[in-house]
């Protein structure tokens, strides 16, 4: 049986008591992060030993694993911090002890895509998750522009060292008023939520308000959420009105322009 299991991002008291039953009954313990889960086992008193699972090793691993499962063997998979195969080695394993047949199952707990959504204050009904931000210049930047037209709350994984950079290029393509949250050091003593726009979240940067220390999730509201601000001066707006009621051009407009038709109907009711 394999249980993948999920691990504090932060707070080792998030561990569940599932997952620390799972953790002492194992014949085996995975790991991404041996020296991040050696902090676990200390912390509910268990003096098993981790067995190194990543990205590099993940191929070579996932067929000793399979061979222990097919044997009998209790085995528990962890990434370094959250839930496992996201943005983290694992789906491949997960797919290949499926077409196996072979028993697992998820023992649900810490992620932090789901608890830098929740925390945001952000739209959390719709939501896209872009793993980590790209390095590259061109590949962020393709990456933003997706997320300029997305009309979900888009959610992604960044370096703290490097979120300056990738706010200040945001910034370049999203509307000035659209909400961002930077979620930092979640679950730890030092957490830290800013949501704002990104001009004012960039000046909190600057004045040293938010440290650029630990771990952190940009979350980027959705494009449907602006505020109404297509440019239609008075001469354009009066052609609409002669021709149709206040309704009828609101909903062409809105069509037109794929904007709210209720605060454009405000907007041409407006003196």
């Amino acid at each position: 049986m394999l249980n993948l299991i999920s691990t504090p991002i932060g707070n080792l008291d998030d561990i569940s008591l599932r997952a620390i039953d799972a953790i002492k009954s194992s014949d085996y313990i995975y790991a991404e992060d041996t020296r991040s889960f050696k902090k676990i086992l200390k912390h509910i008193k268990c003096e098993k030993i981790c067995k190194s699972f990543h990205e590099h090793n993940e191929e070579k691993i996932s067929k000793e694993i399979i061979k222990l499962l097919k044997n009998g063997k209790n085995i528990v998979l962890a990434c370094e911090a959250g839930t496992p195969a996201i943005s983290d080695p694992g789906y491949k394993l997960i797919r290949e002890i499926n077409n196996l047949n072979i028993r697992y199952t998820l023992l649900p707990g810490p992620s932090a895509v789901i608890n830098a959504l929740v925390i945001s204050g952000l739209p959390t009904d719709k939501f896209s998750f872009y793993g980590f931000i790209p390095r590259k210049v061109n590949a962020k930047e393709e990456l933003f522009k997706k997320i300029a037209i997305e009309n979900k709350t888009s959610i992604c994984f960044e370096s703290i060292k490097r979120l300056e950079d990738s706010l200040k290029t945001l910034s370049k393509f999203i509307d000035t008023e659209r909400k961002i949250s930077v979620c930092r050091e979640m679950t730890k003593a030092h957490e830290q939520i800013v949501t704002d726009n990104c001009k004012n979240v960039l000046k909190e940067i600057y004045k040293g308000n938010i440290p650029l220390k630990g771990e952190v999730v940009l979350i980027v509201e959705g494009e449907s959420n602006k505020k109404f601000n297509v440019k239609i001066d008075n001469k354009i707006k009066q052609e609409f009105l002669s021709k149709m009621s206040t309704s009828e051009a609101a909903k062409l407009i809105s069509l037109l322009t794929k904007q709210n038709k209720r605060e454009i109907y405000k907007f041409l009711k407006e003196s």
